[in-house]
């Protein structure tokens, strides 16, 4: 990991952890809350990144609370389904909890695919931030070029690669960001969640697979896939020499086109339950064993408090906005 960005995780770390330790205070457990497991909704497939998330950090939640947490995928639309019932459908009642990514509901909303706004989530926790990598097959025909070689290829062979991406997420949007900064053309082949795309890729189905990178880690060590490059202007700290969007020459906004992965709830949920539900996911995600829990899987933590995590929010609608306005 790059020194600066070493320093910068200490010092965020650090007052984080000032933050949670007054949410701790502050956050009393509700009277009668909770008296039956807690449901972390994940709007993906099982086996992706934010699955893998979820899922550590209700192991990590048990072990400290000795609470119950159930991770339930609900898979489609580019996470909508799933996004949709935790705003619209669930009982706002502290019991169904999101664990969710942006911008990819960003997308949503302001693609007018979603049944629902921006403020019918309410971020209570930032976890991570894992932006796009591309990855390519080893043994396939562009398994020796480089991400600028490719982009020349796909220039001169117009519609002929097909690159792997979920509908309306940061991996699709990345994607057409290339293709409108470079004019390589590519045939974009939509998939449910990381994992199939990867699994595409390795099956030669697809020629370049968009992924976060802790889904792609295994296949990247055994030497099946190589990472091409990080849709992030900051090196990815696992894969620091693969070149990002400023090495290469285009121009994309950082900290925005991959996977803010967050905890969000229906803004009705109580207050009480809302602050207390924040401070134990705080003090999980800064917990020593939790974070070895994390890294284990290949997860990097980068913990925000409830405030904090609400400014990158609506960071990213304004720049999901933007990017719809440009492209018109």
């Amino acid at each position: 990991m790059p020194r600066s960005t070493s320093i910068l995780l200490l010092c965020a770390t650090a007052l984080a952890s000032v933050a949670v330790a007054a949410a701790a205070q502050a956050a009393d457990k509700p009277a009668h809350y909770p008296t039956r497991p807690i449901n972390f909704v994940v709007p993906y497939p099982p086996g992706g990144g934010v699955d893998l998330t979820a899922r550590t950090l209700a192991t990590q939640l048990q072990r400290m609370t000795n609470l119950q947490f159930r991770v339930e995928n609900r898979a489609g639309g580019g996470s909508v389904v799933g996004n949709a019932y935790v705003a619209k459908q669930a009982k706002p009642d502290g019991y169904t909890i999101d664990v969710m990514s942006n911008p990819t509901m960003a997308i949503s909303v302001e693609g007018g695919k979603a049944p629902f706004g921006a403020d019918d989530l309410q971020p209570i926790a930032g976890i991570t931030f894992a932006p796009t990598v591309w990855l390519s097959n080893a043994k396939s025909k562009i398994g020796k070029m480089d991400f600028k070689q490719i982009i020349e290829y796909a220039k001169a062979h117009p519609g002929e690669l097909k690159v792997g991406v979920i509908p309306n997420g940061a991996f699709d949007i990345a994607t057409r960001i290339v293709q409108r900064e470079t004019g390589a053309k590519f045939t974009i082949v939509p998939f449910q969640g990381g994992k199939p795309a990867a699994i595409a890729l390795l099956g030669g189905n697809i020629d370049i697979a968009a992924n976060y990178y802790d889904e792609v880690a295994q296949y990247v060590d055994a030497g099946d896939m190589i990472p091409l490059a990080v849709a992030d202007n900051t090196p990815l700290s696992a894969i620091p020499d693969v070149p990002t969007m400023k090495d290469v020459g285009i121009k994309m906004e950082s900290g925005i086109w991959g996977a803010d992965r967050l905890v969000a709830v229906n803004p009705k949920v109580p207050d009480d339950i809302k602050a207390y539900l924040s401070a134990i996911i705080q003090d999980a995600l800064h917990d020593k064993e939790s974070r070895e829990a994390f890294e284990k899987v290949g997860i990097e933590l980068m913990p925000l408090t409830a405030q904090q995590e609400q400014k990158r929010y609506d960071v990213s609608f304004t720049a999901v906005k933007n990017y719809y306005a440009t492209a018109k």
